[in-house]
């Protein structure tokens, strides 16, 4: 039952991700023979249509002809005592270095 609580949580939690847009930055100089977008994040620029997950940063990035999408973590809470949110995993592409709700199971057994 925990784990279906902590499942339905991460869905609602991935669904309610901040999402924006912005108008494509400039290239550097060393890139402008480059066409596509440039990623200030990984210092390089990606084809139109593309969509990259740099590592060390938790969102995604699509790349089009005249804007870039950005998708990164929601909100994740819980009131649930035992259960706790987790922490961002940098090491991990989006979506699976956002937090999420992890439920401590009760492994005890009962005594009649």
């Amino acid at each position: 039952m925990i784990s279906r609580i902590a499942f339905i949580l991460a869905v609602v939690g991935l669904s309610c991700a901040a999402t924006f847009q912005g108008y494509l930055p400039p290239k550097p100089a060393e890139h402008a023979h480059k066409t596509g977008c440039y990623v200030k994040e990984i210092d390089d620029v990606i084809p139109f249509g593309k969509t990259i997950y740099p590592i060390g940063h938790c969102y995604r990035i699509e790349c089009t002809a005249g804007m870039m999408y950005y998708a990164s973590c929601g909100k994740v809470m819980t009131s649930d005592d035992t259960c706790y949110v987790t922490e961002e995993d940098l090491s991990k592409p989006y979506p699976d270095c956002c937090p999420h709700v992890k439920c401590i199971e009760d492994n005890s057994v009962s005594k009649n």
